[in-house]
């Protein structure tokens, strides 16, 4: 949902942007304004991928704390039973508002793109009822003009039995219908007319309509998207009319395409998903910017076309990449921690239980009551019975998953060179603070179940205020498999490693099924939601023949589609490595999921082979 919210975000800034340049290029031709509009839209659309696929650089926003090169970053490869804890969400909290946003947005998207589905098939409807135009003189127009484009394949002039009728629409097989009663015109109508049409056809704006209004039904929220759409439309209109005033006087032109609105506007205007060249809602604005003698009708080439549309990528791939982050205020005095969060997880890795049990269970009691005062005297007696004479320094920050959401609960240790250490535990805001602590050498240490350990090591100089955005990488899986191999003259039977590896997945799932959940007073973006994969495939290892017992100990990574890749052996048996890798590389699972985002996760398998 981080990523949907992003994209939402970068979309607003992209079309946004778009708005205002073709505000600045208002008397530039209509093509390039056209151009700009089309590449915003393309921008929008690239935006959930370029939230994912780039990389994701942090500003912090107005903070006056000094910095810590992210160099002295490091991730410890060592590897618990707690890092394959499932987190699920209890059945009396499945409706999330994540999910309640999801189906509101479907509805709203099925809705949009039911009218476009509905539009297209009366578009379909109306020109089958159409008759091919009889009168020579539109067949040898059309003609010409299609040699003069060299399009591939000759637009087809129609001639519909309503008299309000006149658009142009098709990709491959282009398809000009026209009103009943059009055979009449006068000579220099028709000219006008069927240029203006194939304008719209090799310019193929239909078919960049169609792609804006599936954008737009993708952002039906956004207001923005909407206007763009809207524009799109009224500039492809004024573009096509810049590409006839280069050969047709303007007021014969604005005289003409009065006539045909007037017919149009008499018999009732049909609204239908295709270029028009009567449309009366632009009408006014195409007369005056047609009379407009300061008006540039150059034609755009293809090279700025391009042009134009990598400038927009260009434009909305740091937008993208960017992120900021909050405004981490450091006053003289401790925060007050913020709302309560009640934390139910599997036991901490043994690492973290090497901290005083009297001054970790101070910590949380006084994180739990959330007061200022209580935090500050927690630190108070964290601190060693000689002070400093020096200035104290402070170190705080923020803890965030690889998604880029909080981390609430998160236990932290910072331990000094002489041993000392001082606990601390992340609000719910993900925010963490060491306050006054004496000037050294330290490491700090974040731990939280599902998650890998977290190092940094880190000096504090006397009165320097130290800040810090830290990120927790998922853990790694451990799988224990036993198989029982018979030795040469004995046969053991066949389904003993089977059994042996069921009871070993029972293990496994029971870990699995540990919950953690945050409960939060105020909504906020809380991570470390992690789903662990289950076991769809699994295949045992073979003994072969004549092998000796030991243990082989691989390590693969199960990937965003659930199957294992990249399986490499850490502790080898050469007659039993191969048997362990060609079993492992058939297992498959679901995909780990972060905050509901599939991530790619290490698993190591000790498998044990026993012999008779």
């Amino acid at each position: 949902m981080t990523t949907a919210i992003a994209a939402i975000v970068d979309a607003t800034i992209v079309t946004a942007l778009g708005l205002l340049v073709c505000r600045t290029l208002r008397r530039q031709p209509a093509a390039l304004r056209h151009t700009v509009l089309a590449a915003s839209l393309a921008a929008t659309a690239a935006a959930p991928l370029l939230e994912t696929a780039l990389p994701h650089w942090e500003f912090a926003v107005l903070s006056g704390a000094s910095q810590v090169s992210d160099s002295a970053l490091a991730f410890t490869t060592e590897v618990t039973t707690q890092q394959a804890v499932a987190i699920d969400t209890p059945e009396a909290a499945r409706l999330t508002w994540t999910r309640v946003a999801f189906v509101v947005w479907a509805i709203g998207f099925i809705a949009v793109m039911g009218g476009l589905f509905a539009g297209l098939g009366r578009l379909i409807w109306l020109t089958r009822r159409c008759q091919p135009m009889a009168s020579s003189r539109w067949r040898d127009h059309a003609r010409s003009l299609s040699m003069r484009h060299a399009l591939a394949r000759r637009a087809v002039v129609l001639e519909s039995a309503d008299r309000a009728l006149l658009l142009t629409w098709g990709l491959f097989r282009p398809r000009i219908v026209v009103p009943a009663g059009a055979a009449s015109w006068p000579d220099e109508r028709v000219q006008i007319v069927l240029a203006h049409e194939f304008a719209h056809i090799v310019r193929r704006d239909w078919a960049v309509q169609i792609a804006a209004e599936t954008i737009r039904a993708a952002y039906w929220f956004n207001p923005l998207v909407w206007l763009t759409c809207r524009r799109l439309r009224d500039e492809s209109e004024l573009a096509c009319d810049d590409v006839v005033l280069r050969r047709v006087d303007a007021a014969d032109y604005a005289s003409h395409l009065l006539a045909v609105a007037r017919q149009v506007r008499a018999s009732g205007h049909r609204w239908a998903p295709a270029p028009a060249i009567a449309n009366p809602s632009t009408l006014e604005r195409r007369i005056a910017a047609m009379l407009d003698p300061s008006r540039n009708r150059a034609p755009l080439t293809s090279g700025a076309r391009a042009f134009t549309l990598l400038a927009m990528l260009a434009v909305a791939a740091p937008v993208a990449a960017v992120t900021l982050t909050e405004r981490t205020v450091t006053p003289a005095a401790t925060p007050s921690v913020g709302g309560d969060i009640a934390l139910a997880a599997a036991p901490a890795p043994a690492a973290v239980a090497a901290t005083p049990p009297r001054q970790v269970t101070r910590t949380t009691r006084q994180t739990k009551r959330g007061t200022a005062s209580q935090t500050a005297a927690a630190f108070a007696q964290q601190k060693p019975a000689a002070a400093s004479p020096q200035n104290p320094a402070s170190l705080s920050g923020t803890l965030r998953d690889t998604t880029g959401a909080f981390l609430p609960g998160v236990e932290l240790t910072l331990t000094d060179a002489a041993g000392t250490r001082y606990a601390q535990t992340t609000d719910a805001g993900g925010k963490f603070a060491f306050r006054d602590v004496p000037p050294s050498q330290y490491q700090l240490v974040a731990r939280l179940a599902g998650f890998a350990p977290l190092r940094v090591e880190l000096k504090l100089a006397a009165g320097e205020e130290v800040q810090r955005s830290l990120t927790l990488r998922v853990g790694s899986l451990m799988e224990t498999i036993t198989v029982a191999c018979a030795t040469a003259g004995a046969s053991a039977p066949r389904g003993a490693a089977v059994a042996v590896l069921a009871s070993d997945v029972r293990r496994v799932e029971r870990l699995r099924n540990t919950p953690l959940a945050f409960a939060a007073q105020t909504p906020i973006r809380v991570g470390g939601q992690i789903q662990a994969p289950k076991q769809l495939k699994r295949v045992a290892p073979t003994c072969p023949a004549g092998a000796p017992g030991g243990v082989v100990i691989l390590e693969s990574t199960i990937g965003t589609d659930g199957k294992v890749a990249d399986v490499k052996v850490l502790r080898s048996i050469p007659v039993l490595d191969q048997s362990a890798i060609d079993a492992v590389r058939q297992w498959e699972f679901t995909p780990t999921l972060l905050n509901g985002s599939p991530v790619p996760v290490i698993m190591t398998v000790t498998v044990t082979y026993t012999a008779k």
